[in-house]
């Protein structure tokens, strides 16, 4: 009798290919063409394995730790949380619904990363996915983890009307994938369409988690998705990964500490941004920045005061630019906006902001006289709102890459083009 082709090998969790799948130095081509290290283990179980356990070791560095926990294929690991985002959307069922859930669904499980972390909060989660031999290798990972996760191969959409209990959040990631495997974000390009199935997926629900890509527009979504209370843009070490939209049509849901908001539609839900620190990934642990996570309402009124350079200049972080809204951060902190369109800061002293800060050395109206002092030197350059591209800067004057300055080129409120020569602040936000 063969075996299920869907099912796990025992074979690979013996102690001994355990080992030679972390331990190996082999490259994947040497793999493929080497003779087999084993009798039944095919070679193609060998390098998914190997290449797994290497990228998992990236992106999910405890788990790549633990013995016994297989991998699924590339793309499958390729789409899978990291850590910290699987982590901060654990955080989000716990400090910002009414009640603990104690029932989830992952409608859209894949490798169980984000289930994982979902369950660490005290909940049982029911992980579904399409792939038979994916849903059995999460089941058996689930397993060697003690996790209270149970692992369902099918539809989510339609396992959750077999499931005979309530649940208290479902949670979708939409693939983001269409039929010729190529990428897409917007919501009715995504499977499954949760556009058409929101209503029935809320009538099964009282909150919804959604995950979207980073590059979906937030005023479009705001704009198909019905009910959002709370929108998070969660960036890892100052780059955006995902959109997380919680969404319920129950009156007074939605982050405990907004009882006095109108919620009743989603004119202005709660946003946060979102920066997380990846130690992991972090060579320099002393230039990573601490996790911050900035809240404020949407669509708040921005006074209209600019300025010229100041002593200071500050950039906003990664989630910040993403949303867009700076009006809480002229209210929350002394800056003053350079222009409408540049999206840098400024400010006559120091302060603890998210996101980048920079002394201001000198600064100039833009010109080619003042140019030329730059020519030949080495910096880093910044636009923003100028007419120029830093590539077409450095090649007019042969502006080499890097050093510890920075050049700012930008226009102010009154259209005056500026050079703006910094260095990063000396003073850093406590940690």
């Amino acid at each position: 009798m063969t075996q299920d082709q869907n099912a796990i090998n025992p074979m690979l969790l013996s102690p001994e290919v355990q080992l030679w799948i972390r331990t190996t130095t082999a490259s994947l081509n040497e793999i493929a063409f080497a003779p087999l290290p084993f009798e039944g283990i095919s070679r193609q179980e060998l390098m998914q394995q190997v290449e797994g356990y290497r990228k998992t070791a990236e992106k999910l560095p405890t788990w790549a730790a633990l013995p016994d926990l297989l991998f699924p294929i590339k793309l499958s690991l390729e789409q899978c949380s990291s850590e910290a985002t699987a982590r901060y959307k654990a955080e989000i069922i716990t400090n910002h619904l009414e009640s603990q859930p104690k029932e989830i669904a992952d409608l859209t499980g894949g490798f169980g990363v984000d289930a994982y972390y979902l369950a660490q909060s005290g909940a049982r989660v029911h992980h579904f996915e399409l792939d038979e031999s994916l849903s059995h290798l999460v089941a058996h990972n689930m397993k060697t983890l003690n996790a209270e996760v149970h692992c369902h191969h099918g539809d989510g959409l339609k396992g959750i009307l077999e499931l005979e209990l309530p649940l208290d959040l479902i949670y979708l990631d939409p693939a983001r994938r269409n039929a010729q495997k190529n990428k897409v974000f917007r919501l009715e390009d995504c499977s499954p369409d949760v556009l058409f199935h929101l209503e029935g997926i809320l009538a099964k629900s009282p909150y919804v988690l959604l995950k979207t890509s980073p590059m979906l527009d937030l005023h479009l979504g705001l704009t198909q998705l019905k009910w959002v209370r709370e929108i998070h843009v969660v960036a890892v070490n100052n780059e955006v990964k995902e959109i997380l939209w919680l969404i319920s049509h129950s009156e007074g849901q939605g982050d405990k500490t907004q009882s006095s908001l109108d919620l009743t539609d989603n004119k202005n839900p709660k946003v946060y941004a979102v920066n997380l620190s990846d130690q992991h990934s972090i060579k320099d642990l002393n230039s990573a920045e601490k996790n911050i996570v900035f809240d404020f309402v949407w669509n708040q009124l921005e006074p209209s005061v600019y300025s010229a350079p100041l002593a200071f200049i500050y950039e906003p972080n990664g989630p910040l630019r993403k949303i867009g809204q700076y009006a809480a951060l002229t209210q929350q902190f002394p800056v003053i906006r350079l222009g409408p369109n540049a999206h840098l800061f400024t400010s006559e002293q120091w302060m603890d902001f998210p996101g980048r800060i920079f002394e201001v050395l000198d600064k100039w109206p833009f010109a080619k006289s003042e140019m030329k002092r730059f020519k030949g030197q080495k910096y880093n350059i910044t636009t923003r709102d100028f007419p120029q591209t830093v590539a077409n800067i450095r090649a007019t004057w042969q502006i080499k890459d890097g050093g510890q300055q920075y050049l700012f080129f930008t226009t102010d409120a009154q259209g005056v083009k500026w050079i703006i020569l910094c260095r990063k602040a000396t003073q850093y936000p406590k940690i």
